[in-house]
């Protein structure tokens, strides 16, 4: 049995959604490795095709980082409404070190078109009544599942609601298959149907789980899991659950960087000073046969015995071209930067080393557009996330976390100085523009609650003087 067989027969699956995304996925995957059909290729030297590795920057990988580092750093905020929730959650964010879930997740969306992240809870203990469950120690858990183990059940255009997660697990050195499908109920409530399979030479053979629910109810309407993919129109694909990645529409921009850099590497390989040597010259006889030269010194050849006197000794140094290439691969890099939305000269090779730029950029530019953009669709995935794990640990935990109007600030200090800002903002605090609450929450990324009460705190720590004469 095959696990979209499983699905398609328990839970109405249909393969064909994934069957339209596999070969692109497929494509997107190898650029991200860094190994594509396209880095194999054959020589011809007059007599036998040579078998050839073309050299790669491995662009897929740095753009797909560079967009992961733009939008989520450790600058970025999410905010609770209070202060009780916000120490918890900070506590909850260090134990699961969520903060390197999202950058991941982000990465890995950005790079593979999408991901997901699923969150779950073990070590809950059911007591002997069986109505009640023990939850003293029980752990939340985020696990990032790739495209290969997605399996999207009901969707519409704005999300995913119901799904299916897959992934490996080894028990013993046995290979196992573990599926979690989440779906609605009659009441609207989210239940996790759980199932795990022996792997036997990929035959998957449903077994018994013993310390896992084959059914649980989440008891609410929040998800469990999270949808991440860029917001980028999909032109390869319609009516999809999944995304394209950063350079889907930049493959042969990638192509041509590999190939300019390929030919540097080739240029200097190949260009490289070479000594000429007959091969009666390689040794000469005093009796003890030594060597004149250094039989593992790669510049030096050796030339067939039909060499003539006059040919005993001679030299090979032409030229490099590197100059001119080097500036063919970042007029490359210009276009591949252009394409993928960080605009022009955002990457550039000065012979040796890839650089970005990393000067503040304006508020028009094409990156802050385009950086704009995929914030709006990456901040109800990172919501749905946090969401999740805060309901989980609260309800099924030791926590005690309101969500109640969170907060999702991302970081745009690479667009814009924040003291620039912030004079700004306290300029039009004075004009009475904008207000000592709004300042808060714009600058500081409070919530409206908890920007009201801390400038409530710093008026009662510092009265004015009417307030302290009619206190008396």
């Amino acid at each position: 049995m095959k696990l979209e067989k499983f699905l398609q027969d328990n839970y109405n699956y249909n393969p064909e959604i994934k069957d339209q995304v596999q070969n692109y996925y497929e494509t997107w995957k190898s650029w991200y490795q860094g190994d594509t059909k396209f880095h194999h290729y054959f020589i011809y030297n007059g007599k036998n095709k040579i078998p050839q590795t073309r050299y790669t920057m491995n662009m897929a990988k740095q753009i797909s980082e560079d967009w992961s580092d733009i939008l989520w750093s450790e600058k970025c905020k999410i905010s609770m409404t209070n202060d009780n929730s916000q120490d918890q959650f900070d506590d909850l964010t260090n134990k699961l070190d969520l903060y390197a879930i999202i950058n991941q997740a982000l990465e890995k969306s950005g790079a593979l078109g999408t991901v997901a992240t699923v969150t779950s809870v073990y070590d809950i203990i059911q007591n002997e009544d069986a109505m009640t469950l023990d939850v003293s120690e029980a752990k939340t858990r985020v696990d990032i599942t790739d495209f290969d183990w997605i399996f999207p059940l009901t969707w519409n255009n704005k999300e995913v609601t119901e799904c299916a997660f897959g992934s490996i697990e080894y028990i013993k050195g046995q290979k196992y298959i573990v599926l979690s499908v989440h779906k609605l109920n009659d009441e609207g409530n989210y239940v996790i149907y759980n199932h795990l399979f022996r792997d036997n030479n990929s035959n998957l053979i449903e077994v018994e789980m013993d310390d896992t629910a084959k059914e649980f109810d989440t008891m609410s309407n929040v998800k469990w899991f999270s949808i991440f993919k860029p917001l980028l129109t999909n032109n390869l694909f319609s009516n999809s659950p999944f995304g394209i990645p950063h350079y889907a529409n930049a493959i042969n921009n990638l192509m041509s960087v590999d190939l300019c850099f390929d030919e540097i590497r080739n240029e200097i390989n190949n260009g490289r000073k070479r000594i000429f040597a007959r091969a009666d010259m390689f040794n000469y006889d005093d009796g003890k046969q030594r060597l004149v030269f250094d039989p593992n010194d790669t510049s030096i050849y050796q030339l067939p015995s039909g060499a003539t006197k006059d040919d005993l000794i001679q030299t090979d140094s032409d030229t490099l071209r590197t100059d001119s290439q080097i500036g063919a691969l970042n007029t490359e890099l210009n276009l591949l930067g252009n394409q993928v939305g960080f605009g022009e000269n955002h990457y550039h090779f000065d012979g040796t080393n890839l650089s970005t730029a990393t000067a503040v950029i304006s508020s028009n530019s094409k990156l802050f557009r385009r950086k704009k953009k995929l914030e709006i669709g990456y901040e109800s995935s990172i919501y749905d996330l946090v969401n999740s794990i805060c309901y989980a640990s609260s309800k099924f935990g030791q926590y005690n976390i309101d969500t109640a109007d969170m907060v999702i600030q991302f970081d745009d200090s690479i667009i814009e100085d924040k003291e620039a800002e912030s004079a700004r903002a306290r300029s039009e605090v004075s004009l009475g523009v904008l207000s000592k609450i709004e300042y808060r929450m714009k600058i500081y990324g409070e919530t409206e609650e908890i920007a009201t009460k801390k400038i409530q705190e710093i008026e009662a720590s510092n009265p004015s003087v009417d307030e302290i004469l009619n206190n008396k």
